[in-house]
């Protein structure tokens, strides 16, 4: 059975399954596989080389590294850092990666000052346009119940004497003592000043954050989810070959056992319906039926093709629900991808409509029932199928 033989099961499949019943060959439903495969890869490359994801440092997989560990914060003079079980906890997006199960508390008595320093971040290159130009971090002020009256920063270009400073007290102006309060800080602006001529912000290796209060009392501020972001990369771009040749086989493997199970299923039920059915005759038939399979694979293709370049932004990666940034983040990702989803949801409702219509044809020409009969066998075997996939598979 060649190529157009194959095709056939598109706009003619009863003329095509009496030929597969009358010259069965295992080359039609190899073929189908290959098909396949190279329509899903090509489906998932343009899918992943139009998807960018901000990128973090240190990286979301690392659960706020920074933030988990007090050995690689300096201690202050006066001041003591602890670990706390109040951390950052919420419903987010794809925040789970990005938070662990503690956040570090610092802590001074009697003292209108408390500084947070930390040295061990590496070389983060923080220059425009291509550097991890934005600081994000977590605070909560949990005493004094006021807020602090100056706020600055420092962020360290190979020592201490070499950084950059400015005050933000613009950021804290809306943070609430008692609550977990999201920063945001652009780096590498012209509102930053510098402590001398050698600072570089394409080499960051810490920073300080100094805090005052108006009055003298015990304070205590606890920090969470302290990460670099800026730049952008596409998912392509991160994985790779390797993410197109884990595509390849999970697309043989989806195939395979989607074909196997789909054909045992066809084949046991005509059996038990009276129907006089070869094996590998149905073998080959629902094969051939699977080129559904291809059209889903192609209509995701062109889905995808129609979309815009898509931007995963920290503030959708490491946000939560109810946060302004974040649910604009998302609602902007919901509309660039509406034409998509539409296309892929009631794509993939047609095409299982269509398999299941094609194995009916396959079982009448194969079983010689009627199409009543066929219609039930096909129908049924399809949507078993579909549940061991699901249940079993998670295909």
């Amino acid at each position: 059975m060649q190529i157009p033989n194959i095709l056939e099961v598109i706009y003619a499949p009863r003329k095509a399954f009496k030929k597969i019943a009358e010259h069965p060959t295992i080359i039609a439903p190899i073929l189908v596989i290959l098909i396949y495969l190279v329509a899903n890869v090509g489906y998932f490359y343009i899918s992943a080389s139009k998807v960018s994801l901000e990128q973090t440092v240190p990286a979301g997989l690392l659960e706020s590294e920074w933030t988990q560990n007090s050995t690689l914060w300096t201690n202050q003079t006066g001041v003591q850092i602890s670990q706390s079980d109040d951390f950052v906890n919420g419903t987010g997006y794809l925040a789970s990666q990005y938070y662990g199960n503690s956040s570090l508390a610092f802590s001074t008595t009697n003292n209108t000052q408390l500084s947070m320093e930390i040295l061990n971040t590496g070389t983060v290159n923080c220059s425009n346009p291509d550097g991890y130009n934005k600081l994000s971090f977590r605070l909560k002020f949990t005493d004094p119940s006021t807020k602090p009256t100056n706020v600055l920063i420092r962020m360290f270009s190979a020592n201490s004497s070499d950084n950059f400073y400015k005050s933000v007290n613009s950021d804290f102006s809306g943070s609430t003592a008692g609550t977990w309060n999201n920063e945001t800080i652009t780096l590498a602006s012209e509102d930053w000043s510098s402590s001398s001529q050698s600072a570089d912000w394409s080499s960051i290796t810490g920073l300080r954050l100094e805090f005052t209060w108006s009055e003298s009392s015990n304070i205590t501020v606890l920090i969470d989810g302290l990460f670099f972001h800026g730049p952008f990369i596409s998912w392509m771009d991160i994985y790779g070959t390797s993410y197109l040749l884990n595509v390849a086989l999970s697309s043989v493997m989806q195939f395979t056992i989607t074909w196997i199970i789909l054909s045992g299923l066809i084949y046991l039920l005509s059996k038990f319906l009276g129907g006089t059915m070869v094996w590998r005759i149905v073998l080959i038939a629902v094969g051939g039926a699977l080129i559904t399979m291809v059209m889903m694979a192609i209509l995701n293709a062109a889905g995808s093709s129609a979309l815009s370049n898509l931007k995963y932004p920290f503030e959708l990666t490491a946000g939560f629900k109810g946060e302004a940034a974040a649910d604009a983040a998302y609602n902007k990702i919901s509309d660039q991808m509406f034409i998509p989803d539409i296309v892929g949801r009631y794509g993939w409702i047609a095409i299982q409509i269509w398999t299941a219509i094609l194995c009916s044809v396959a079982v009448h020409v194969l079983a010689a029932f009627t199409w009543t009969k066929s219609v039930l066998v096909g129908a049924l075997a399809y949507v078993i199928n579909l549940i061991i996939g699901t249940f079993l598979f998670g295909i």
